[in-house]
């Protein structure tokens, strides 16, 4: 399929999603902030997972996982480029990855999160510069994410544990409880603490949905964000007033928190909605689709009086 980009008015199956039902016990939808309004789609991309937007470049970055799960193809994951208005400039930008995920954006380098490695990319030449694995195997990473300082997290699932590079050294940073956290899978950096997402989370009476978890950077003090189940959480992005927007994987949610972990449901999209981007200036909201093999950009903000 050759790569493109459809403007369209997304705008019948859109009205169908934004009307679905909320989360139980939550606010009508439309008190989560303005109804999202479809304005790109990107096509042509292979099992798209995470998206980042490059500000200083006017640009996004796609990881691709291409093949994945029973007989995937070694190596063929790949990263893609698009330009501001979701164009794609070059759908196979930096290959020779194997499933890549989590995206993130520091030090003048774009950091991928792929099986066996955190990749490190120099976004102006397009090329591999170095790539960070535990002393002893690969780490099953799956997402990643940068504080403000320009250090950089990301979780083995293998381990357990998530690893920092900080300073040139990339080492374990925090052991993670997973019987209280589950399995996280999104990651989100903040100024003094680091979100973990997760899909599931084990309990006396069967599994839960999952939640937001957090780990001090002060003490590794871990708390939660909310008492409520949330979803099987893919992204986490913050939505410049203090709350955040969420992806459920499985149910294609895309899910408005406020601070406090109150929860509602935007609107929905189909199975594989993935580890998106909220660019705040822009009011823009972009989200991979893994299993439509394309990225959606949406309009939309939060309401100011409920963050």
């Amino acid at each position: 399929m050759n790569a493109s980009i459809r403007t369209r008015a997304l705008a019948a199956a859109a009205a169908l999603a934004l009307a679905g039902p909320v989360l139980a016990d939550t606010a009508p939808a439309h008190a989560a902030g303005v109804a999202a309004v479809p304005l790109w789609e990107a096509t042509g991309l292979l099992a798209p997972e995470s998206v980042v937007f490059d500000a200083g470049r006017d640009r996004f970055y796609v990881s691709n996982m291409a093949t994945w799960g029973e007989g995937a193809v070694p190596g063929d994951g790949f990263v893609s480029l698009l330009d501001g208005q979701g164009r794609v400039l070059e759908r196979e930008w930096v290959t020779g990855l194997e499933n890549p995920k989590g995206l993130a954006l520091a030090n003048g380098r774009l950091y991928v999160a792929d099986d066996d490695d955190l990749v490190e990319i120099d976004p102006d030449a397009g090329a591999i510069l170095a790539r960070h694995a535990p002393a002893d195997g690969p780490g099953r990473f799956n997402d990643c994410t940068a504080d403000p300082d320009g250090n950089v997290y990301v979780f083995s699932g293998r381990l357990d544990t998530v690893f920092r590079l900080a300073g040139g050294r990339f080492e374990p940073w925090a052991e993670v409880d997973t019987a209280r956290t589950g399995k996280p899978n999104g990651l989100r950096a903040e100024r003094d603490r680091l979100l973990l997402g997760s899909w599931v989370v084990p309990g006396p009476d069967g599994d839960q949905e999952g939640h937001i978890s957090t780990v001090a950077y002060a003490d590794r003090a871990l708390g939660r964000i909310g008492t409520v189940p949330i979803g099987h959480i893919d992204g986490i992005e913050p939505d410049g007033l203090g709350g955040y927007t969420v992806t459920d994987w499985t149910r294609g949610h895309v899910i408005h928190l406020t601070a406090d972990g109150e929860p509602t449901r935007l609107f929905t999209l189909p199975k594989g909605a993935a580890d998106h981007h909220y660019v705040v200036d822009r009011q823009l909201l972009v989200v991979p689709l893994l299993l439509d093999h394309a990225v959606r950009a949406y309009r939309w903000a939060p309401d100011p009086g409920r963050d």
